[in-house]
């Protein structure tokens, strides 16, 4: 069945990464020759180079901003990184977060861009914190701002649709793989839920979840050093009723420094979790730009 979306340009950056034949796709614009900074777009689960409809929509709205306007100074990048599309199942977050400093080096060193921001969407907010706790420890570049759109728990979306017999056992199976320091390793698909079909870890990755203790959240949000928006999704399909997102989100701007939490952080209206609709889309892309503005 043919695509119903209509063709676009991009610009292929190859450099060099720990994922083989690593290239970065810059989505032509009219501005996005004379850009002195980048935004890098960082899908979730399943995503990859130009699966998130929004990215284009957020390029478009950055390059139509008024003549003066800082938006006008970034471009949008995308990447394949080694989790990218059906591989991440196979990938830990520390091996994004290598192909994600690759491509930090390379825009720096390569093209010469001053300011840096990831746009974080679901499993890729996951990215974003892992990459500021790096950058914390001294192992990776920093970045100058981080936008987290979609973050939920992966964990709090897919319990609800368990049987509980089976969840407590396929909990148990991880819990026996960390003990035995394999936390790292696939669990065997008789280990599974049978509406898992795809290579899970026990690694340690849980970030939104609402029942996190106030000692891991510390530790993750603290690692922020630059501004951070938050931009959950108002009509989320992953988040259940139970869960106040609003209540969540001052949670955890109790844990980040003063002043990193970006004010203009919120839900966005009507919004699904990959902002399907075209208002949602708009709204979100005003808000990144307001955003960006605030880092000059």
């Amino acid at each position: 069945m043919a695509s119903s979306a209509a063709p676009f340009p991009v610009l292929v950056h190859p450099y060099d990464s720990p994922t083989r034949h690593a290239c970065a796709y810059e989505l032509a614009t009219s501005t996005s020759t004379t850009a002195r900074h980048a935004v890098v777009f960082i899908g979730g689960l399943s995503d990859g180079p130009h699966t998130v409809p929004y990215v284009r929509t957020i390029a478009g709205r950055m390059a139509s901003a008024a003549d003066v306007g800082p938006a006008r100074a970034y471009s949008v990048f995308e990447l394949r990184m080694a989790s990218s599309f059906d591989s991440y199942g196979f990938k830990r977050l520390s091996d994004d977060v290598a192909d994600l400093a690759a491509l930090v080096r390379y825009l720096r060193s390569g093209l010469g861009r001053d300011k840096i921001v990831f746009v974080g969407h679901s499993t890729g907010c996951q990215d974003c914190m892992a990459y500021a706790a790096s950058v914390r420890a001294g192992k990776s570049p920093a970045v100058d701002g981080y936008v987290l759109q979609g973050p939920v728990s992966d964990r709090e979306a897919f319990v609800p649709h368990l049987d509980p017999a089976e969840y407590a056992r396929t909990l148990a199976a991880a819990e026996r793989m960390i003990a035995a320091g394999q936390e790292n390793d696939l669990m065997r698909r008789e280990d599974l839920p049978a509406m898992i079909d795809s290579p899970h870890t026990a690694g340690d990755d849980d970030y939104f979840s609402t029942d996190l203790p106030d000692a891991r959240l510390a530790a993750s949000w603290s690692c922020f050093d630059k501004p951070v928006l938050v931009l959950p999704s108002e009509q989320d399909e992953h988040v259940p009723a139970s869960i106040d997102v609003v209540k969540n989100m001052a949670r955890w701007k109790t844990f980040c420094a003063p002043g990193v939490l970006s004010n203009l952080s919120g839900l966005i209206p009507g919004a699904s979790h990959s902002v399907e609709q075209p208002e949602a889309q708009l709204w979100m892309a005003d808000r990144v730009i307001a955003f960006l503005a605030s880092l000059e």
